[in-house]
């Protein structure tokens, strides 16, 4: 509920030291491998000033190269000494409303926080950041327009504490969905050779109406492209086998019967897909939603997106076995 794979980002200042999560670890492996880099806050917040982006600097940490987050540049200008950037289902729902700001105001009161509207990761989103801090330096939540929450703090305990009490203001309930026609998924996956999920969640992105219209209308938030598709595939519960090889995409909405599957997905895949579910079933019906524009969409399906996928999904091996998944996550068993 509050990452999915290999989003997300936390980070420290020690004594001139920023630790930062890697690019393309997983929080979720933290008890179990090095996932922070530490690099120089000088140098970092210097790159930054110089518009020199310093995401990638590398160290060797446990016997492996690795490189700092695409986050960085954000990371360094905050000023609390403690930074947790979470990708919050709940953050999401709220942040990709185009009333997201103005429905937030009364549940985020007495707490300081700002809304940024989207911008993608690096020195663009640093830049606002640093603004906002400007005009005001007691800022400890920024709501990332199309993308998540940013929760700040001067030591670790009492910054989690605040992303809880957050997390518990933007709470939403999930809109009830019919179960999936099991029976129909089996026939058609039989006639398709594409796999049927476990995960009831995921077919609501199927069976529920609002969830196909909101998904047809375009990206919700840049993970959606990056680790699903650019854009969503739709087809009718008819759909033949040779339209069905044709599309490009690793998963496939049936209108009103469910989701199907390419073939076993991976870890990253499986949990994006749960999230993007989570997502949409906490949009109401009317609510206006406020899709990444086509060319934000191009911009993030660049050859260093892929490297960093490659990295996310290099990443999950053997690390988050499929049976090992808490419950209520992907659908990645399959039927």
């Amino acid at each position: 509920m509050l990452v999915q794979a290999a989003t997300g980002n936390t980070s420290i200042k020690l004594d001139g030291v920023l630790w930062i999560k890697a690019s393309g670890k997983w929080l979720a492996h933290a008890g179990q491998e090095e996932i922070l880099v530490p690099v120089s806050l000088a140098e970092t917040v210097r790159r930054v000033e110089t518009r020199t982006d310093p995401a990638g600097q590398t160290a060797i940490v446990g016997g492996q190269t690795l490189g700092t987050s695409v986050e960085t540049a954000m990371h360094a200008v905050i000023p609390h000494r403690v930074v947790l950037h979470v990708h919050s289902v709940n953050a999401i729902a709220w942040a990709v409303r185009a009333d997201g700001e103005a429905q937030l105001t009364p549940r985020l009161a007495g707490i300081s926080w700002k809304w940024i509207p989207y911008l993608p990761s690096g020195l663009a989103l640093a830049s606002a950041i640093r603004e906002a801090v400007a005009e005001n330096p007691g800022i400890r939540v920024f709501i990332l327009a199309n993308h998540g929450i940013v929760i700040c703090g001067d030591a670790p305990l009492e910054t989690e504490a605040l992303l809880r009490e957050v997390e518990t203001r933007l709470a939403i309930a999930t809109r009830p969905v019919a179960d999936p026609n099991w029976d129909e998924l089996a026939l058609i996956s039989e006639r398709t050779g594409w796999k049927v999920p476990n995960n009831p969640i995921v077919h609501a992105l199927g069976v529920d109406p609002i969830a196909r219209r909101i998904l047809s209308n375009g990206i919700l938030y840049p993970c959606q492209a990056i680790f699903l598709a650019s854009s969503t595939p739709i087809v009718s519960r008819f759909v033949s086998a040779s339209d069905a090889a044709a599309v490009d995409s690793s998963w496939l909405v049936v209108e009103e019967v469910g989701t199907l599957l390419r073939a076993r997905q991976n870890p990253v895949e499986g949990l994006t897909l749960n999230g993007l579910a989570q997502v949409v079933l906490r949009l109401p019906e009317l609510a206006p939603i406020a899709y990444l524009k086509q060319n934000e969409v191009n911009d993030l399906l660049c050859a260093d997106v892929y490297r960093y996928r490659a990295r996310v999904e290099g990443n999950s091996a053997d690390k988050l076995p499929f049976h090992n998944l808490p419950s209520g996550e992907p659908g990645v068993e399959l039927r």
